[in-house]
């Protein structure tokens, strides 16, 4: 394989595979409710197809199966996962854990699903009435993650597969994400530092990794609500927390488009969603960059085409050129837009470079 397409270089470290854009839930922080393509279900051909042509080419280095939806509604996850290990495909799962079972886990874990990432994100009661989760209280949602974590952690013999537990923090909530006033998601240091420690006890006590916890304990003193936080728990699990935007709500509101940054989309991950077609980032919930489908042309092909060539080589020089990124990297103000387009170049080309959290992934 030569190892550049173009101006994007080769392999781009993930694929987006969206299997699904049904979901369960309905979460305030998530676009879904603003998504104006047809749901359905990626047929389970064009699922091992895409995988056979990464398999083929090894064109990326992770197919991660999320764009929008629950990928445990799609009935061939784990033959979808069992396909990819065939193929000797890196996969990772991205899942709300709701239809996750003991069962189901063990088979990813067989299949070696490299990572499984579970979309914890509200903490606690009052949080968790943001999921928008119908017939599933806080209490019953809790227990089913610490259970299933728990099961993971005494399975016998060496795993391949590993866990993240994500929490979102809000420290400028009112600012990023306009939220009604009695939602809150962790906006404190110190609530931050309590749901990591309580959730961290409930998890390892009475688990052979007990003896972690001190250590655990530690890394989550010195955690802070201001930026992303990794904290080892165990060689396979993680606790991840990140700061939420508002990809909910931003293309909902009127927007100064950009002209200059930096977006990591197409050199670093692109998206197939589940009726074939691609996109350009992980990002782009409703399709606004889809110029091509996989049923007609195959993932080389589609890097190869000029749209896509001409949106990455302006990337490379700082300038955004299709019409949806200048909205995505813009922002309702002059401020904010400048703010934004400068911060992406910072963010993107400095501190994700630096990052010990960043990289943990």
């Amino acid at each position: 394989m030569n190892n550049h397409v173009g101006v994007i270089r080769l392999p781009i470290q993930r694929l987006h595979l969206e299997i699904t854009n049904i979901c369960n839930f309905s979460c305030e922080f998530c676009p879904n409710a603003h998504m104006t393509r047809a749901k359905g279900m990626m047929p389970l051909n064009m699922a091992k197809s895409i995988l056979d042509e990464v398999g083929r080419t090894r064109i990326v280095n992770l197919v991660l199966l999320h764009v929008m939806g629950e990928p445990m509604l799609n009935p061939h996850l784990v033959e979808i996962a069992q396909h990819a290990r065939s193929r000797k495909v890196d996969v990772c799962l991205t899942t709300n854990a709701s239809r996750l079972s003991e069962e189901v886990l063990l088979a990813l874990c067989r299949a070696r699903v490299k990572h499984i990432i579970i979309s914890l994100q509200t903490p606690d009661r009052q949080s968790f009435a943001m999921r928008g989760a119908k017939d599933l209280c806080f209490d019953e949602y809790a227990q089913r993650i610490t259970s299933l974590v728990r099961f993971f952690l005494r399975q016998p013999g060496k795993m391949e597969t590993s866990i993240d537990i994500d929490f979102l923090t809000s420290p400028l909530r009112r600012l990023v994400i306009p939220l009604m006033e009695e939602f809150s998601i962790i906006d404190t240091t110190r609530k931050l530092r309590q749901h990591l420690e309580t959730w961290v006890q409930h998890i390892l006590q009475g688990t052979p990794f007990e003896y972690r916890l001190p250590d655990a304990l530690g890394q989550i003193r010195r955690a802070t609500v201001f930026r992303e936080n990794r904290i080892s728990v165990t060689p396979k699990l993680t606790l991840h927390t990140r700061i939420v935007g508002d990809w909910a709500n931003h293309f909902q509101k009127s927007i100064l488009p950009a002209r200059f940054g930096y977006c990591p989309g197409l050199q670093e991950n692109f998206g197939i969603l589940w009726n074939g077609d691609f996109v350009f980032c992980c990002t782009d919930f409703d399709g606004s960059t889809s110029t091509a489908n996989f049923r007609d042309m195959s993932i080389i092909d589609y890097l190869r085409t000029d749209v896509v060539q001409e949106a990455a080589a302006g990337f490379r020089r700082l300038r955004i050129l299709h019409p949806h990124c200048r909205r995505c990297m813009g922002d309702s103000s002059l401020l904010k837009s400048v703010g934004k387009q400068v911060g992406s170049i910072f963010y993107f080309k400095l501190f994700k470079k630096i990052s010990p959290a960043s990289r943990g992934g």
